[in-house]
């Protein structure tokens, strides 16, 4: 079946954070009289992100929000800084979280948006399917892409997150297309790729630094 409508993921695939995720942790530390090292910050985050997985397995919020994960996140992270002065967590990851609800925090990759364009002129339909939360619409409309996206289907909303396949169903359901009408374009081999195409999806990874989403152009012309 032909593709009907193109969904991406967000980080990783079309933005990154403006400045390395542990030292803008261990800025937010310092300014609260924490220092820490960001290699610690970065080795605990990445731990962090691992140990807490399972969640997202599990099910999220449904309300949109996402901050109680993010305050765990941030608490282990910065568990050496915060452990001089535990009042400070609470703080410091709603900080954070606003922050990275902002544009400023975030970059586009640069081919991202000549490729947004050229899907547009092709008249593409085009849509979101990240595990996020409601923080990514301000965030895309503070980057000035949001109009591109004429659905945004987020984690924290849905109550279901990638790679469960729930979420390809649902977002699916939503947009009123069978599965084998949907491209995924992201950057996880499995919850961008494997889980994706076991519930009917094509899918199309970009493989970052080899590679960016301007290869995505020619193999879609290709009579996708």
């Amino acid at each position: 079946m032909p593709i009907r409508m193109v969904l991406f993921d967000l980080v990783g695939t079309i933005l990154r954070p403006a400045v390395p995720v542990e030292e803008t942790y261990a800025a937010a530390a310092a300014r609260h009289g924490l220092p820490i090292d960001p290699a610690v910050v970065a080795e605990n985050f990445q731990r962090a992100l691992a140990n807490h997985g399972h969640r997202l397995r599990a099910g999220v919020p449904s309300d949109g929000d996402d901050r109680v994960y993010w305050r765990e996140i941030v608490g282990e992270s910065l568990a050496p800084a915060l452990a001089r002065c535990p009042g400070k967590a609470g703080e410091i990851a709603e900080e954070l979280y606003l922050r990275y609800g902002s544009g400023e925090a975030w970059r586009l990759y640069p081919e991202v948006r000549g490729v947004l364009d050229a899907l547009q002129c092709a008249k593409r339909p085009l849509g979101i399917l990240s595990n996020w939360d409601r923080r990514a619409r301000r965030v895309l409309a503070d980057l000035g892409i949001s109009d591109f996206f004429s659905a945004l289907f987020l984690s924290a909303e849905m109550g279901v997150a990638k790679p469960d396949p729930r979420v390809y169903r649902l977002a699916a359901e939503r947009l009123g297309l069978p599965p084998t009408a949907l491209l995924l374009v992201g950057d996880d081999p499995e919850s961008d790729g494997t889980a994706p195409r076991a519930c009917g999806y094509s899918t199309w990874l970009v493989r970052r630094p080899e590679d960016d989403l301007e290869s995505l152009l020619p193999w879609l012309a290709g009579g996708v």
